[in-house]
């Protein structure tokens, strides 16, 4: 949030989803109970240090350190369950007010044992009021399927096949160790979060829907999410505008390739990487040492993303669709206030954190956000043509186009269809991997973390910052509003690689905090 967008949404006053605290010294209680109900309801902004009627007082420079960790402290130990949120503090005509954006989440929290909803601009106590708690549990279980409770669901309803593959991912992924390698497959879904009392329908105890979804076999799927629960993934070797306008005199294909799936999603999501790799062709990028195998990153994340966020209860069922310039992802959606028609505007939120939880450990999810970042970072080697389309509303669709006569075919190992060499196991007869792109600068060589797209402000931010900078100037500099996506993609990255160094190294989240250009960050430009 900069500092010009701060003013407006003060200008506009307090309302639903914006609310002013008068704090200067501490965070109150007040505060967090207001966190608390728009985390129970639709989410929204808190900007403490602002009076009502949008005078600003700022809060006492002496007391903001004790404030952040206050909000740190209450966030994990007050709130149940845990709540994972960032705060900025930020600078408004010489004053400085802390904001908070809070999302909507899919599960109820409690504030010291205490649950708070919100009527109109109001914060509401309703821990007593129990058909209005009745009420808050019915909505967050429409918002978020995996957490109806099957009380009757049973580990003999459940596919061994699909945890032993778990554990096979599990290991790749961390290599040293995991802790649920240790653990029966129902202890496994104990420590996840996968068992719960229901609090509204029959007051039962039981494993969730989540488990279903991910391990059940494909009778329990249909028993307990009868409604569309299917997968259905189909190639057309034509082009999109073809089979959308055919010619009358174009011959009618109904699919060259087709995989309708019932199963659980640990092994839908193998089928569905079974399915790319046979139809799409197989492009692979050498960055010094490291073959990247483009195809995997860029159509891996549609995958995940659209089995991990998909509404499992809605009349849509999920698709892949795969055309020769084009591939298409479909899925029933609940949007809340998301309402992004471009890639950079998406915020992906954690539809179904269990499911999303365990796609993470199994490493087939890095970090929230990295599906949105992989794709940013590697569509442009796929096809430098690329464009990528989403309609966000009761059907999520999530397209991207490419065209094969804009391909750089200096720029691949392959460009023919993978199954080629799969189905006859023989050793790919492409030309040898070629070294990372002539026209990528030496900061992308020295920072692989580095988002393609981000490369031109990280080497404008090591420039500046020879004279060392606050982070709300560099973010000014590049015309960043957004102050976690700043860190995460341009800030982290650099000092990790020894570029970038901070002032306060002891107090990453000070007030205070500058950021300076190191001797090896300077020698990029000597």
């Amino acid at each position: 949030m900069d500092v010009r967008e701060l003013k407006q949404l003060i200008n506009k006053g307090e309302n639903s989803f914006v609310e002013f605290s008068k704090c200067t010294t501490e965070l109150t209680d007040s505060v967090f109970q207001s966190i608390c109900s728009y985390l129970n309801k639709d989410g929204g902004v808190i900007l403490v240090g602002v009076h009502d009627f949008g005078r600003i007082v700022g809060v006492a420079e002496i007391f903001i350190e004790n404030m952040l960790k206050k909000f740190a402290y209450s966030m994990e130990h007050e709130f149940s369950p845990a709540v994972s949120l960032e705060l900025e503090v930020i600078v408004v005509n010489e004053k400085k007010i802390i904001y908070i954006s809070v999302a909507s989440s899919t599960e109820v929290h409690r504030y010291k044992n205490k649950v708070y909803d919100r009527v109109g601009h109001e914060v509401s106590d309703i821990t007593y009021s129990y058909n209005l708690v009745e009420n808050l549990y019915l909505r967050k279980q429409n918002e978020s399927s995996e957490n109806i409770v099957c009380p009757f669901l049973r580990m003999t309803d459940l596919d061994e096949m699909a945890f032993r593959s778990m554990r096979k991912a599990i290991t790749i992924a961390h290599p040293n160790g995991h802790p649920w390698l240790e653990l029966t497959n129902e202890e496994i879904l104990h420590s996840a979060g996968f068992w719960r009392k229901d609090m509204i329908i029959n007051k039962k105890e039981g494993f969730v829907l989540a488990a279903v979804l991910l391990f059940g076999k494909e009778v329990t799927i249909q028993n307990y999410s009868p409604i569309t629960y299917r997968t259905d993934a189909i190639y057309r070797n034509v082009s999109y505008e073809h089979f959308a306008q055919p010619l009358s005199d174009y011959p009618e294909s109904r699919y060259d390739d087709r995989d309708i799936i019932f199963s659980n999603l640990i092994d839908s999501y193998a089928r569905l990487q079974k399915f790319v790799q046979r139809n799409l062709p197989k492009r692979v990028l050498n960055k010094g040492n490291l073959s990247v195998n483009v195809r995997d990153k860029v159509f891996t994340e549609m995958i995940t993303n659209f089995l991990v966020h998909r509404e499992y209860t809605h009349k849509y069922p999920s698709r892949l669709l795969i055309f020769s310039d084009r591939v298409i992802t479909e899925n029933g959606s609940n949007p809340l206030h998301n309402l992004a028609n471009t890639l950079n505007e998406l915020e992906v939120e954690a539809k179904n954190p269990l499911i999303t939880n365990v796609f993470k450990e199994m490493g087939w999810i890095e970090e929230s956000g990295s599906g949105k970042k992989n794709i940013l970072k590697y569509a442009p080697f796929y096809d430098k043509t690329y464009e990528v389309e989403i309609q966000n509303e009761e059907k999520f669709v999530f397209s991207i186009s490419y065209g094969n006569e804009g391909l750089d075919a200096q720029m691949f190992l392959s460009s023919q269809p993978a199954s080629a060499d799969i189905a006859n196991n023989q050793p790919s007869s492409a030309k040898a991997p070629i070294e990372w792109p002539m026209y990528a600068s030496r900061l992308s060589k020295a920072c692989p973390a580095i988002d393609i797209s981000y490369v031109d402000k990280a080497e404008s931010i090591l420039e500046a910052c020879v004279k060392p900078l606050p982070i709300q100037d560099m973010m000014r500099m590049v015309k960043q509003s957004n102050r976690t996506r700043f860190r995460q993609n341009i800030i982290r990255p650099l000092i990790e690689e020894g570029l970038l160094g901070m002032r306060i190294p002891t107090k990453p989240s000070s007030p205070l905090q500058t950021y300076f250009t190191t001797e090896k960050g300077k020698a990029l430009f000597s």
